[in-house]
């Protein structure tokens, strides 16, 4: 993390440059795939399928089953 300031006469401050992390140049999303995330199984998808957290496997794991989701439509 690097953090530049200058202050002036007048007492305000003026930020010159903030860097945080290491910035990311560069994404091709051509190699960018769902597949290869950490965390997520996808070996189940179809046509249709969403992503559904299961605690007993610590994953995301595709489904077209939501058996445990609670919806509310609201108020009509």
């Amino acid at each position: 993390m690097t953090t530049r300031i200058q202050t002036t006469s007048r007492g305000t401050t003026k930020v010159k440059k903030v860097t945080v992390g290491r910035p990311v140049k560069r994404i091709d999303p051509a190699r960018t795939d769902i597949d290869n995330v950490i965390g997520v199984d996808t070996s189940g998808k179809t046509d249709g399928s969403v992503l559904v957290y299961n605690t007993s496997s610590d994953n995301f794991e595709a489904t077209l089953t939501l058996d445990k989701q609670l919806v509310n439509g609201g108020q009509y």
